[in-house]
């Protein structure tokens, strides 16, 4: 019985990278296409939107290139899996959705109203002098941006690939692992030297993952990084295998991205050099979604801990509602 559920394991997980692989190819050399069909388009179509996604970098279709190959090539997988419902990964209907979400976004507000105003009383941050009249025009765009990534990202990797995992591994291995794959998947949003300007060519996605050993930052602050991404990660796997659903861990996630972009929009990093005020703080990485430092790690851990203290009357759901 373990050889061949060892053999299961190694096949499936075969399948994973397969489809990590494949996930990499298409969103490289899909990029490019993005970015010449969008400039078809006039500008000021959908009230000048048009012109601001024609204004974006291009890692940034390359980023989203990446999210919606990951969409396309999973039903594939999951029936290469033999999966035919999410309750096989553990994800069971939720009797309170809304509750549960209201109290992952309730954690993830504490961790902003602890975190950001000790970031600018620290003088690490600086408001801009018109942040009150920069935040009204695109707080809807945030929010959406907010909804879409934390739906998307939940769904990829605490529906399903924390799911997989469970299947092989114990759940704490299960949430490690998922944790620490989450936590890299962010660096291949980064943007390397030269990747944004010019006229994209088909190849330039594949450059750019060739190249992006070179736009990442140094290794402290990249450990920074990875550690308060892990963290996160760590903080909402906990969340999806202790409520059985991906409410509680949507709402912390869509929480923290709503006010990491709000901040970055109202504030300015100023420390000079930028590694000036480590261990406790540090510049944004991953284009400035994820802080650094000694206090932002301990925010992102408060929260994790509210969000303990909030769902801990809450029943506890079987950890593997079916065998395979």
């Amino acid at each position: 019985m373990a050889l061949g559920a060892s053999f299961l394991g190694v096949s499936s997980l075969g399948k994973i990278f397969l489809y990590v692989f494949l996930v990499l190819l298409g969103g490289a050399l899909a990029a490019p296409l993005a970015w010449h069909l969008i400039q078809i388009f006039p500008p000021h179509l959908l009230h000048g939107h048009v012109g601001q996604i024609q204004g974006m970098p291009f890692h940034r279709y390359f980023s989203r290139s990446l999210q919606v190959s990951a969409l396309v090539l999973l039903w594939p997988l999951l029936r290469s899996l033999r999966i035919h419902s999410l309750k096989e990964f553990g994800i069971l209907p939720n009797p309170r959705p809304f509750r549960d979400a209201v109290i992952g976004f309730s954690a993830g507000l504490l961790c902003a109203l602890l975190l950001q105003p000790l970031l600018i009383l620290s003088g690490a941050f600086a408001l801009h002098a018109d942040w009150s009249s920069l935040l009204l025009p695109v707080l809807p765009k945030i929010l959406f941006t907010a909804l879409l990534v934390a739906v998307m990202e939940e769904f990829l990797f605490r529906g399903v690939l924390l799911g997989f995992f469970r299947q092989v591994t114990t759940p704490l291995l299960a949430i490690l692992l998922s944790a620490a794959l989450f936590a890299g998947v962010h660096f291949l949003n980064l943007s390397s030297s030269g990747a944004d300007s010019g006229t994209p060519r088909w190849w330039s996605g594949l450059g750019m993952i060739g190249s992006l050993g070179h736009a990442l930052p140094s290794w402290h602050l990249l450990l920074w990084a990875f550690a308060t991404l892990f963290a996160a990660g760590v903080i909402l796997g906990w969340m999806t295998v202790r409520t059985g659903s991906l409410w509680a861990a949507t709402g912390l996630h869509g929480s923290l991205i709503l006010g990491q972009q709000l901040f970055n929009t109202a504030a300015g990093f100023q420390v000079i050099p930028p590694d000036g005020l480590l261990p406790l703080f540090g510049p944004p990485q991953c284009n400035g979604m994820v802080p650094i430092g000694l206090v932002p790690l301990g925010a992102i851990l408060l929260s994790g801990f509210l969000a303990a203290l909030l769902l801990k009357k809450r029943a506890q759901p079987p950890l593997f509602p079916t065998g395979r």
